[in-house]
């Protein structure tokens, strides 16, 4: 009880810290919002969406289930403006291992529901072309 209580303290007088780390981190920040993105690019959100994105957070950037809400927040206030092909572009300078690894997770997202839809395919080779991607990029990122 105490800890929590000096976690909460702290968390209020210096912020969360995954929201911290995403807010410090320009590619993150974009990461994220390409996958929020790809979550709604359907036109509705799924249960598995979303559970797919905080598993996502979790095991690929270090942001725990309990700080999801927090960064979607962040990402919901600050990231808002932000177009898919602005938050691409912040990765065309990156290795293209870096550029494979967000292509799945894009694609992790995109085949939540078991069914990849019309505008999440254009979502993912609009993006692959702003990073200068090929079909054989896409294939090998899937390949994993």
């Amino acid at each position: 009880m105490a800890k929590s209580l000096l976690q909460n303290l702290m968390e209020f007088v210096e912020g969360n810290k995954s929201v911290r780390m995403v807010s410090e981190d320009i590619e993150l920040t974009c990461e994220l919002v390409l996958l929020v993105r790809m979550m709604f690019a359907d036109g509705e959100l799924l249960e598995q969406e979303m559970e797919n994105f905080t598993r996502l957070c979790d095991t690929a950037f270090g942001i725990p289930e309990e700080d999801v809400p927090k960064v979607l927040q962040y990402l919901k206030d600050y990231g808002y403006e932000t177009s898919a092909s602005q938050a691409a572009l912040m990765f065309t300078e990156l290795p293209l291992e870096r550029k494979r690894s967000l292509l799945v997770h894009m694609l992790s997202i995109a085949k939540s529901d078991d069914e990849l839809h019309e505008h999440e395919v254009e979502l993912i080779r609009n993006t692959a072309d702003i990073l200068g991607l090929t079909a054989e990029d896409i294939r090998k990122a899937r390949e994993g």
